[in-house]
């Protein structure tokens, strides 16, 4: 049984108990809702004129919540329900659970309405939080995958922290620290998906295709993976550091070559499952981003810098997250319908990565290919939360069975 599978079976199926029995349900639901709202209060804030949140400016709030508020919210639900499933039974109490999902909350909301210095605070307990955690994880047999977190929570706290406290400058030294610190959080996620996603892919995959594939199953984690993610780390460390040197163009460009052989080593080409071969249109974007930033450099130099930045978050981030929870949610609940909705909001956040990232190639149409991205990356999660809801409503029977 898969690590998936066997978080899904974890449900108790008690009505009440329901949100808490899994950790990725509150985080993947919140985090559904948040990514389906915030965006669009951000781009009512762009059209209208600049003002400041959470004291703020609005173009370095919503980075700082899509980057430091939703990325770890789904990082925490997917990583506290792998190690859980493997420390056992009993190891993630409820409790513990509800007090870290209401503190990620707390962080998301307080900053709203409290003085800069106790929002900052909330705002970072909730990665430290999530890494305690997961270090007490880490000492039961058969969580390691947990370690993953035990080095990303702290750093996106540290990068969390520092984002808020240079965003409050103007000058243009602490503008060029947001944008730095903006890269780093969703260099986090990249590698992420390059580490975790290298060994969830491929085994999803040979899942899927079964005997249908005639023996070319995907290539197993071997030392060309190990490569890949080198180079990735290489590319995202320049991207991050220096987007606009030729180092840049080196780096980005062959990891993004080197990363494009490793999807293909997986086969993806051979599926006709919609929810995974989405991750591997998760992975495809990242590679996209880090092309986008080579081109970005000198001496291409050939596109803006924002391209490859939203190739990234809305695309490979956006994309990965919302089809590895789309697989959470199919194994749990495989309904008809339910696959349909599924399937619908995974190609409207592939649609609206495709036309946020166009944006700023295209700037005669900027602003609406900008707004039309965003109301369909939107609305695909929020079909998503909606999705994810629908057991609460559909009778006790029905919960038992997810």
């Amino acid at each position: 049984m898969s690590a998936f599978s066997a978080a899904a079976a974890a449900d108790p199926g008690r009505r009440s108990g329901w949100f808490l029995a899994a950790p990725f349900r509150p985080f993947f639901i919140g985090a559904s809702l948040f990514a389906a709202s915030a965006v669009p209060v951000w781009l009512w804030l762009y059209l209208i004129e600049p003002v400041e949140v959470a004291g703020m400016p609005a173009l370095a709030w919503h980075a700082h919540e899509m980057v430091f508020g939703y990325l770890p919210a789904v990082m925490a639900g997917y990583l506290l329900s792998l190690a859980g499933a493997g420390a056992g039974e009993g190891a993630l109490p409820g409790r513990s659970l509800a007090l870290l999902f209401f503190l990620w909350i707390a962080g998301r909301l307080l900053p709203l309405v409290v003085p800069f210095a106790i929002g900052t605070a909330v705002d970072v307990l909730f990665p430290l939080a999530v890494a305690g955690l997961l270090l007490k994880l880490s000492r039961f047999p058969g969580a390691k995958q947990s370690k993953h977190g035990l080095v990303l929570f702290p750093l996106l706290a540290a990068a969390s922290l520092a984002h808020r406290v240079f965003a409050l400058g103007d000058g243009a030294a602490d503008y060029e620290m947001v944008a730095l610190l903006s890269r780093l959080g969703i260099s986090v996620g990249a590698l992420l998906i390059g580490a975790v996603g290298g060994r969830l892919v491929p085994e999803l995959t040979r899942l899927a295709l079964g005997d249908e594939a005639g023996g070319r199953v995907p290539e197993p984690y071997r030392r060309f993976d190990l490569i890949a993610l080198l180079s990735l780390s290489a590319g995202l460390v320049a991207w991050v550091l220096v987007p606009s040197h030729p180092l840049t163009f080196v780096l980005a460009g062959m990891a993004a070559l080197i990363n494009l052989v490793r999807l293909l080593r997986w086969r993806g080409f051979l599926l006709g499952d919609l929810p995974t071969l989405a991750l591997h249109g998760g992975y495809l974007w990242l590679i996209a981003g880090l092309c986008l930033a080579a081109l970005a450099a000198p001496p291409a130099s050939l596109v803006p810098a924002d391209a490859a930045l939203h190739a990234l978050s809305a695309g490979a981030i956006g994309t990965m997250t919302l089809a590895v929870m789309a697989r959470l949610a199919v194994s749990a609940e495989p309904g008809r319908l339910l696959g349909k909705a599924v399937r619908l909001a995974l190609v409207l956040v592939h649609a609206g990565a495709l036309l946020r990232v166009a944006a700023p190639l295209v700037v005669d149409f900027y602003r609406p290919l900008l707004v039309s991205g965003g109301t369909f990356w939107s609305a695909a999660f929020f079909l998503f939360f909606v999705v994810q809801i629908t057991p609460l409503f559909a009778g006790r029977g029905r919960i038992r069975g997810t």
